[in-house]
């Protein structure tokens, strides 16, 4: 099929003269470089999200337009909190957000930019409250950088010096947007008083006042704060979370802490024992012996009366009288045994966690079509039976049970003979589907193709017609076909030609000259009229002889 299409445009085109050849050739140039631009067109995007897709904020969003719109730049959409910008115009629209100071990617601060606008006619006070104001953007931009603040505010004032006081009274007032509807976490909003506190030199915590637009009240570090319900705070707070992330394969779930706090502030316990025998502290002994020996009462003293004028022997009698004495002394010093011991335990101790946990009621639905897809592997989604009310109870069942063995674990303990399950109560809720995204219409789709490819199909379309033309003049060149109104006589009434009568000739008998060879020719003659060939055989016999 290829190759007669192939013979009939060779023999179409050999017809055709030299100037409707060069005419064809270009106009089949322009159709091939027509089909690559579309083909380009539709493979290379002409737009682009701006910064790689990234997602802004309201207030980025809202600053950005007015950035592009000073800067008289267009083709820009908005599309959710993303911009799609075009390709070959990403520069401008690049310059156009770093010169806007407002928007958090520049890298310029409101700071920066004040002081780039000081004049020297401005007076002082009017150049630090221009600073002033440029900080409290900067600030408020810090505080937009969590992930949970959609929008902040920050306000500042000072007071007068009070008597001889160097120092002025300040404060500051953050009003805070959370994304979504749910309030800021008692976390953040101390870290977000932290960094206003910081920024200002002499300012303290309970200077700033935070004041959250999901919260039902300002949060303050009131002095009458509360400790009984702080504490529970905390440890609510505490629970929930460790409980998330240790369910976190059941999908979205909901999850309630109520904690029971023993509201003694401190204990402590002195307890005192005494032991039955005594403790020695110390012990003393002395020992001490004497002895003393006299002689017996004698005569009158003097040599006379002794009758010791002479020089003779005196027998002297021994001493009759002795004494020894001993001393043994003992002291110790004892106490009566005894203990002492001093015990303090925490204040606020938690004395029970119970939890309410719920789950999407799809989530029973893919478990079961998880189960029954694994024992039947030859099956598919659509095969499976439908779960029935016995089987939902079931599951359900064993679903709880699994849940309250994973979380009495985290809680703390009961008095002994309690049981912990019923602290757990798990329940399960209807999720409903969210809403979609609404998805460009064929429509939508077919007009933005349009809207970019128009110019190429525009060109195709006249380089087709242009090849009709062509063709429609090659057939009247030809002279195949006579013009429609030629042979109606253009309306005129004409005598109709006479009708050609064919003549027929009678053949005659003769050697026709084909221009084949003499052999052939000679075979033919005979086999078509034998006579002839007999009568030319005997004229050359009769020549000869």
């Amino acid at each position: 099929m290829l190759q007669t299409a192939l013979d009939q445009f060779r023999s179409i085109y050999s017809t055709m003269p030299v100037p409707s050849r060069i005419i064809a050739g270009l106009l089949l140039t322009a159709i091939i470089v027509a089909m690559g631009f579309l083909v380009r067109g539709n493979s290379t995007p002409s737009s682009e999200y701006l910064l790689g897709g990234r997602s802004f904020s309201e207030r980025d969003l809202d600053a950005a337009e007015v950035a592009f719109g000073n800067a008289d730049l267009r083709g820009w959409t908005r599309e959710g909190r993303r911009i799609k910008i075009p390709i070959e115009s990403r520069s401008e629209f690049l310059k156009a957000l770093e010169s806007s100071a407002s928007l958090p990617l520049s890298l310029r601060t409101s700071v920066q930019a004040a002081i780039e606008k000081s004049s020297p006619f401005e007076s002082n006070e009017q150049r630090m409250a221009r600073e002033r104001n440029a900080k409290l953007l900067d600030i408020a931009r810090s505080i937009m950088m969590f992930d949970e603040v959609r929008t902040a505010r920050v306000e500042y004032d000072q007071g007068e010096r009070m008597g001889l006081s160097r120092t002025r009274p300040q404060s500051a007032s953050v009003t805070v947007e959370p994304e979504g509807i749910a309030p800021l976490s008692r976390d953040r909003i101390f870290q977000i008083k932290d960094l206003v506190r910081a920024a200002f030199a002499g300012m303290s915590t309970d200077d700033v006042v935070v004041t959250d637009t999901n919260g039902s009240s300002a949060f303050g570090l009131a002095e009458d704060d509360d400790p009984l319900s702080r504490k529970r705070r905390e440890e609510e707070e505490r629970f929930e979370m460790k409980i998330r992330n240790h369910l976190m394969g059941y999908g979205k779930i909901h999850v309630a802490t109520h904690v029971e706090i023993d509201p003694t502030m401190s204990t402590e316990t002195a307890s005192l024992s005494y032991e039955d025998q005594p403790t020695t502290l110390n012990e003393t002994s002395r020992k001490r012996e004497t002895e003393s020996s006299r002689p017996m009462p004698g005569g009158v003293p003097g040599a006379q009366t002794n009758a010791l004028s002479s020089n003779r022997p005196v027998k002297l009698d021994a001493t009759a009288q002795t004494s020894k004495t001993k001393e043994d002394e003992r002291t110790s010093n004892r106490v009566a045994g005894q203990e002492y011991s001093t015990t303090r335990m925490a204040g606020l101790p938690v004395k029970r966690v119970k939890v309410s946990i719920g789950l999407p009621r799809s989530y029973y639905k893919k478990v079961w079509t998880k189960q029954q897809l694994e024992t039947n592997p030859d099956q598919t989604v659509d095969d499976i039976k439908q779960m029935e009310t016995t089987d939902l109870v079931t599951l359900k069942e064993q679903t709880e049970t699994e849940i309250q063995q994973a979380v009495t674990a985290l809680l703390p303990d009961v008095a002994a003979g309690e049981d912990r399950f019923p602290l757990v109560q798990v329940w399960d809720y209807i999720d409903l589907p969210e809403p979609e995204m609404d998805s460009p219409a064929t429509a939508a789709i077919a007009l933005s193709w349009l809207s970019d490819s128009w110019q190429t199909l525009a060109m195709l379309g006249l380089a087709a017609a242009a090849l009709l033309i062509a063709r429609s003049s090659v057939k009247s060149l030809s002279g195949n076909a006579d013009p429609t109104d030629f042979k109606e006589g253009f309306g005129l009434e004409l005598p109709a030609p006479p009708i050609a009568v064919e003549e027929q000739t009678e053949k005659v008998e003769a050697m026709e000259i084909t221009g084949g060879s003499l052999q052939d020719e000679l075979v033919a003659l005979v086999e078509d009229n034998p006579e002839v060939a007999a009568n030319v055989i005997r004229s050359w016999v009769g020549e000869a002889a």
